[in-house]
């Protein structure tokens, strides 16, 4: 879709409302805001092409980000293990006042998943202003390849 193309302020706001989703997926553990997504662009799809992209677009955003969120999460939380249980494995009775350093340093890496939970909202968000704004706006690489598919057309 071109810059110039003219859609309609319903269109404008159904498309936000699948960008936006992504607020939805971060108290449902990532599965409500793929969900309306999903039901944005099931419904959408043969109505407004502009929608339609615009939530397929946010679907696959919202899907990517919750499988490489997940993995962050698997791989902090195998750290973390990994920081804490062999000290108190080896000395049990070290740790009865106070836990291993490790842990510290554990919970202090939490911060590279919340972060980039944090970064990708934010710009499922701008992607929620930019579409309500009627622009055409496409994620970084997820939109080039849906375009390059074919999808949404």
């Amino acid at each position: 879709m071109s810059e110039e193309m003219t859609v309609s302020r319903d269109e404008r706001m159904m498309a936000g409302l699948a960008h936006g989703s992504v607020l939805l997926g971060l108290v449902t553990n990532g599965v409500g805001g793929i969900g309306v997504a999903l039901l944005i662009w099931l419904t959408q799809k043969g109505k407004s092409a502009y929608v339609a992209a615009q939530a397929l677009q946010a679907l696959v955003y919202q899907l990517v980000t919750l499988m490489v969120t997940m993995v962050f999460w698997c791989c902090w939380g195998g750290l973390w293990l990994l920081m804490i249980m062999p000290p108190v494995i080896a000395n049990p009775d070290a740790y009865n006042n106070a836990p291993p350093p490790g842990m510290w340093v554990g919970l202090t890496l939490m911060i590279f998943p919340l972060g980039f939970m944090a970064l990708t909202t934010l710009y499922g968000l701008w992607g929620a202003v930019r579409s309500t704004g009627g622009h055409d706006f496409k994620y970084a690489v997820i939109g080039n390849w849906l375009e390059g598919q074919g999808a949404g057309q």
